[in-house]
């Protein structure tokens, strides 16, 4: 951080205005004179405590989770995350606290109704289940879109969208650490989505914006602010909520987030999707009215303290509740950046939701919205092993070797920190007393991809692409 830092004066201008000149004083003084915290979401699937798994993580550890995620925790001091083999296979994910606010979505997600598209027959149960389909519209780098995975519920569809071509490649390889195999990664316009007649139950429009919770992390982003900025990107993101409304279901929830700080790019987006859509704010905390045609949602989570995080919690931790129930996390009141927040729920039109149900063009995905784990190694609908139906000449697939899905189809060896991280610089490992061919190798029993053991050399089967350059 330099020695001084300048703000704009319509940036504080704008700022007083969205939350009054005492609060603003507050924010202000935050940015110009506090660093930044520092803290990880931990992969509630891979993560384990007081294991290899956070053993580097262990010293820098402050102790105190993030209050409104279960699965946040504060850092006292930053470690070498790149040295650290559990992120490379998913274990946590850094990420900036306050953008961890997704939590409070998880009772939403649990209890949201999926539209008649989203049906599916279950050969098992002999009996139609729901799994909602969930949409990150504006995903890259991916921790929210990792964070939705970890929270909806068992069985359902997320896609994570990314407009920029060139952003794409680091949205994937962070979906593919993650694990989860029920997540497509697509490249399209928010037009696109409702123009090729696709439907989501939950969309999350993380809007590009002009940044001004990025102040303190990236001082650089103060010299790119200004005030037309806000005017482009508040245009830019009204566009965006428009274009992609008709591919969220009737009685579906959208919930939109900047880490911005003005009126202009937060609430006034609200408004105006309100006044227009007849889009329904839906309070976090329940206090105010959920569509009667649906379940009243946080009714069902009142006496649910495990997934609940109550408005006295939010109270205490910083949260300054704003318009239409939305949320405004700033610094100075909570220990994290800037974030605006806010969820709101599309009108249940039974007409519409009945000319849906007629047709199944909604229950696809168009072909170039792909899986990333190989379909080959991921299906679990024929019952011959895949070492039994596929050549063992075949190589693997790297993603599969990260996957939650991961059944053994090859032999799995565990690698010391060491062998790790030169396994991940893409080095030669030899192996002794292990089975010729191809083998999985983990760490902390996470995988981290595939080698081929000739037995005097193993081939290092780790893409190019995720090979990490620094000397250890």
């Amino acid at each position: 951080m330099p020695t001084k830092m300048i703000l704009p004066e319509k940036f504080k201008e704008y700022l007083q205005e969205a939350i009054g000149s005492d609060n603003a004083s507050v924010v202000i003084s935050a940015i110009l004179s506090c660093e930044p915290e520092l803290s990880v979401r931990t992969n509630p699937r891979k993560w384990a405590r007081d294991g290899v798994v956070d053993s580097h993580l262990s010293k820098s550890l402050s102790g105190n989770p993030v209050p409104w995620c279960k699965d946040g925790l504060y850092l006292s001091e930053r470690p070498v995350f790149t040295l650290d083999p559990a992120l490379h296979a998913g274990a946590y994910y850094v990420q900036e606290p306050s953008s961890m606010i997704l939590s409070l979505l998880e009772p939403f997600l649990r209890e949201l109704p999926a539209s008649k598209s989203a049906q599916q027959f279950s050969p098992v149960a002999g009996t139609l289940h729901s799994s909602i389909k969930l949409l990150d519209l504006c995903a890259a780098p991916g921790g929210k879109s990792t964070h939705l995975a970890s929270i909806m519920p068992k069985g359902s569809k997320l896609t994570v969208n990314e407009v920029i071509r060139t952003r794409v490649g680091a949205l994937r390889e962070n979906i593919i650490k993650w694990g989860y195999p029920d997540i497509d990664v697509t490249s399209l316009d928010a037009a696109e989505f409702p123009r090729r007649g696709y439907l989501f139950d939950f969309i999350l429009v993380d809007a590009p914006c002009s940044g001004e919770g990025m102040f303190r992390k990236d001082p650089d982003a103060i010299l790119e602010w200004s005030e037309e900025a806000v005017k482009l990107s508040a245009s830019r993101q009204r566009r965006i909520l428009s274009d992609i409304w008709d591919s969220l279901s009737p009685g579906g929830l959208l919930a939109y987030s900047t880490c911005t700080m003005n009126r202009y790019e937060d609430e006034n987006n609200i408004e105006w999707l309100i006044d227009n859509f007849k889009a329904e704010p839906v309070d976090l905390f329940g206090d105010c009215h959920f569509n009667t045609n649906r379940r009243n949602i946080t009714e069902n989570f009142q006496n649910n303290q495990s997934l609940r995080f109550s408005k006295e919690d939010a109270e205490k931790a910083g949260i300054i509740f704003s318009d239409k129930c939305s949320l405004r996390l700033l610094p100075g009141f909570v220990k994290g950046e800037g974030l605006f927040f806010a969820l709101v729920q599309k009108p249940d039109d039974k007409e519409t939701d009945k000319q849906l149900s007629v047709g199944n063009k909604h229950d696809a995905f168009p072909q170039n919205i792909s899986g990333i784990f190989n379909q080959k190694q991921k299906s679990r609908k024929d019952s011959k092993s895949l070492s039994q139906k596929y050549s063992q000449t075949e190589v693997p697939d790297y993603n599969y070797a990260l996957s939650l899905d991961y059944a053994g189809e090859w032999p799995s060896v565990e690698l010391s920190k060491e062998d790790a991280l030169i396994y991940l610089s893409r080095g030669t490992i030899k192996f002794t007393d292990q089975p010729l061919g191809y083998l999985r190798v983990t760490y902390g029993g996470l995988g981290l991809g595939f080698v081929k053991n000739l037995g005097t050399r193993a081939n290092n089967l780790l893409p190019m692409n995720h090979r990490i350059r620094m000397q250890f």
